[in-house]
């Protein structure tokens, strides 16, 4: 019988006959060039198939061909043998996987469990001398309130211009809410990143933490925008300090209840906030923040709005406050800018280019002390779909405090 029709007769490829008369485990006849399949190949082959259904491998199946050839018969006692052999690794792969079954029930079990409701869930009374009209720079009325615990569940905070905001299920919820301009990080648009280019924004995380445990940060205020899109601070939340107050802010009602569940479940002793908004007009104090978290928020903002981001937060840093943060940039000539500019005509001007951080810092009385270009990769996902092929997106880590001859009475 020719090969072609050997393989028919057992329904697999040419290819994969030959690789069996490679390894060994059919020897045909061979007139010329061409194979002969004889009787033993069929004897041969249908005991290939019928030990392949059992699961042996190609190796197991070589060896008992060998034993079959030198014995020239099938000994019964080593099949049985053999046979037992493999029923008993599948019972103790079958009582293996039936422990990765239990503790995968057990995690399944633990997080089906209803949250216990946490005794800070609200906003901490200790945040009420932070509550301004970002108008009129005065201190919030604060009526109909609903406390427990310390913690204020909901709320009316209003001012006598007008502006209103709320506290419900102890989220801030400020008026004049925007639909969203950002594509919302989901399990979706989690496939849209490269594995090298999280693991590069994850360098440029653990760089940021690394220097705000440098800071004294006793009863100062951080905060952290945009947590729609990026956070950095929530990976190590578990790490940070007690004693100081943290502000997020975010477009998405849904995304601020999961990055607050997680806090709470991680790190319920922590004072935190939760703002929505969408314009940056936050009800603050002036000069009440001390240090802003930039985890490639300036990126996403100078994306889709024709602003800096510290610009919309002036009325709310001191002279004091520092930024520290990642910014992705490309070289001067790429292509990649190019693309940017065409899908992006409302963006800030020169966004992406190496000296448009500095430059607009140093607009806003804030000055680089320290950077260091965190990495690059050339292929970062289709999540920045300006990115040309083969070019490299540069992160850069990096601190800015107040310059020291900046008027900052100018700001009021």
């Amino acid at each position: 019988m020719k090969i072609g029709s050997f393989a028919k007769l057992f329904n697999v490829s040419v290819d994969t006959i030959r690789y069996y008369i490679e390894l060994g485990l059919l020897v045909p006849e061979k007139n010329g060039a061409q194979f002969h399949m004889n009787q033993s190949c069929l004897d041969d082959m249908e005991l290939i198939v019928e030990l392949k259904i059992l699961q042996f491998s190609l190796k197991e199946i070589q060896q008992f061909l060998s034993y079959k050839r030198l014995t020239m018969n099938i000994d019964i006692g080593y099949y049985k043998k053999l046979l037992l052999d493999k029923k008993n690794n599948f019972l103790d792969e079958k009582r293996e996987l039936n422990r990765f079954i239990r503790l995968v029930d057990n995690k399944l079990q633990s997080l089906d469990q209803p949250n216990v409701p946490c005794s800070s869930i609200g906003v901490p009374i200790s945040f009420v001398p932070f509550f301004y009209c970002p108008y009129c720079k005065i201190p919030l009325i604060i009526t109909d309130a609903s406390i427990l615990n310390s913690s204020i569940s909901a709320a009316k905070l209003t001012c006598s211009c007008g502006y209103f905001t709320s506290i419900q299920d102890g989220i801030i919820i400020t008026s004049n809410l925007e639909e969203s301009p950002y594509c919302i990080l989901n399990d979706e648009t989690m496939k849209e990143f490269n594995p090298n280019f999280v693991s590069l924004r994850e360098k440029g995380d653990q760089w940021i933490i690394k220097l705000l445990k440098e800071q004294n940060l006793s009863n100062k205020v951080v905060i952290e925008t945009n947590i729609d899109i990026s956070a950095s601070l929530p990976k190590y939340i578990s790490s940070l300090d007690l004693d100081t107050f943290y502000i997020f802010c975010g477009f998405s009602l849904t995304m601020i209840k999961k990055l607050r569940n997680f806090i709470e479940r991680i790190n319920p002793k922590l004072r935190v906030i939760y703002i929505q908004n969408t314009d940056y007009t936050l009800p603050l104090k002036p000069g009440s923040i001390d240090v802003i978290i930039d985890s490639i928020t300036t990126n996403d903002i100078c994306s889709h709005m024709n602003v800096f981001p510290i610009t919309l937060l002036q009325n709310y840093i001191n002279q004091d406050t520092k930024v520290i943060g990642n910014y992705l940039y490309y070289h001067e000539g790429a292509t990649s800018l190019l693309n940017f500019r065409t899908l992006y005509p409302n963006s800030h001007q020169h966004v992406l280019y190496p000296n448009y951080l500095e430059y607009n810092l140093e607009k806003e009385g804030l000055k680089i002390q320290n950077k260091t270009v965190i990495g690059s990769t050339d292929n970062p996902g289709i999540f920045l779909d300006y990115h040309e092929q083969g070019e490299k997106v540069n992160l850069l880590g990096y601190i800015a405090n107040r310059i020291d001859n900046f008027k900052f009475s100018e700001i009021f």
